[in-house]
């Protein structure tokens, strides 16, 4: 980051999806340190925010506009204008879509010219999808996407599925270690079932 740039990423929304977006910016910053330029933290009471708003799309590396239903109309079609104008001249600077949950199924009917150009970060199948902040983190880096789900030492992690697999595997391990065993005492048993959940529910130690 310059200088001149002191945040990471400038998030531009409508105003009914304020809520949804200070989430996802709160997880920016509490879980990759990301600065973030939101208008619910950054704007200060009496100044003109249309001034703010020009000033924080200058110092931030990227912008990731939020879709919904519609096509952004008023200021916020202003916010997304000024994010392209500043793209066209600064192309190390990253105008981000991203489609919220209830944007339509159909892309052409918000905004075509502006997603057909760019790859998108689809939150359409759920508020929580892992895959889409990974997209959306990957995007504000300026980094390519990579392999999904990500690994860590050849294990996979933030993928259900995969943590389904660890603990089905060690409860066949523990089934053939009381078939060794001859008998284990049904508390033991219970309690080591239970840790194996709490492990697979991301509770454990």
């Amino acid at each position: 980051m310059t200088s001149e740039e002191k945040y990471h990423v400038f998030l531009s929304h409508p105003h009914q999806y304020g809520d949804w977006v200070e989430t996802l910016a709160g997880r920016l910053e509490d879980k990759h340190g990301f600065r973030v330029w939101l208008d619910r933290w950054v704007l200060i009471p009496g100044k003109s925010w249309q001034q703010e708003m020009a000033k924080g799309l200058e110092e931030a590396q990227a912008c990731a506009v939020c879709v919904g239903q519609k096509s952004p109309k008023g200021w916020f079609q202003q916010e997304v204008e000024k994010a392209l104008n500043r793209q066209a001249s600064d192309t190390s600077f990253r105008v981000i879509p991203i489609l919220l949950p209830d944007a339509p199924s159909d892309t052409t009917e918000i905004m075509p010219a502006f997603l057909d150009l760019r790859t998108w970060v689809d939150y359409r199948e759920g508020s929580d999808s892992d895959y889409a902040f990974h997209v959306l983190v990957q995007g504000i880096k300026g980094e390519p996407v990579g392999r999904w789900p990500l690994t860590k030492q050849g294990t996979p992690i933030s993928s259900i599925e995969s943590r389904f697999s660890i603990a089905e595997q060690k409860l066949q391990e523990f089934q053939k270690l009381r078939v060794a065993a001859g008998e284990i005492s049904e508390v033991v048993r219970i309690e080591y079932e239970k840790k194996i959940l709490s492990d697979w529910l991301g509770e454990g130690t």
